[in-house]
């Protein structure tokens, strides 16, 4: 079972950078004083998760928040089933 999370950066990313980013969704959110990207999904392990972070510091790119999305439980079943 893997980590579902989502990561709010400051500023613009580009829906090309999903597969180097562990196939997160990515979207851009703009306002008139602030840009800012989400990226969404699940990754394998701390080890990946810790991988994207370190692409996003390597692109400059602020981290706003990091959150854990909890998985309904029948998802979970489900992949304890496997």
């Amino acid at each position: 079972m893997g980590i579902s999370c989502r990561i709010r950066i400051k500023g613009k990313l580009d829906e090309s950078w999903s597969a180097r980013l562990g196939a997160l969704s990515v979207t851009t959110l703009a306002s008139s004083e602030l840009v800012e990207t989400v990226l969404e999904g699940d990754v394998p392990d701390q080890a990946a998760l810790m991988g994207v972070l370190n692409t996003l510091g390597d692109l400059n790119l602020a981290v706003i928040s990091l959150d854990t999305i909890e998985r309904a439980s029948s998802d979970r079943d489900q992949g304890s089933a496997e």
